[in-house]
């Protein structure tokens, strides 16, 4: 049996460590950018390896939401209450 991850969330009690977008790559997506949300669990934006017309998608907790460009996702996030991660920016 293939084990398959179905949602990103930050175990119950533990502070929250650093992650890059890339440690959630898999043979589909690559990891692009990380967020958080109000309650501090990662918020995930990944971009399909294939070409997809949907090929961005925004993961957090159990739900994923896909969208056609980068500038959508971001979007999504930012009228969520999504933000970056300081741990990522250069």
């Amino acid at each position: 049996m293939k084990f398959r991850p179905f949602g990103i969330l930050r175990d119950a009690g533990h502070k929250a460590t650093p992650v890059k977008a890339s440690d959630f790559s898999d043979k589909l997506y690559d990891g692009v950018e990380v967020r958080s949300d109000r309650k501090q669990n990662p918020v995930i934006i990944m971009r399909c390896k294939r070409t997809d017309p949907l090929s961005w998608k925004v993961v957090y907790g159990f739900s994923q939401v896909y969208f056609r460009s980068f500038a959508e996702a971001v979007e999504f996030c930012n009228t969520r209450g999504f933000r970056l991660m300081k741990e990522q920016v250069d």
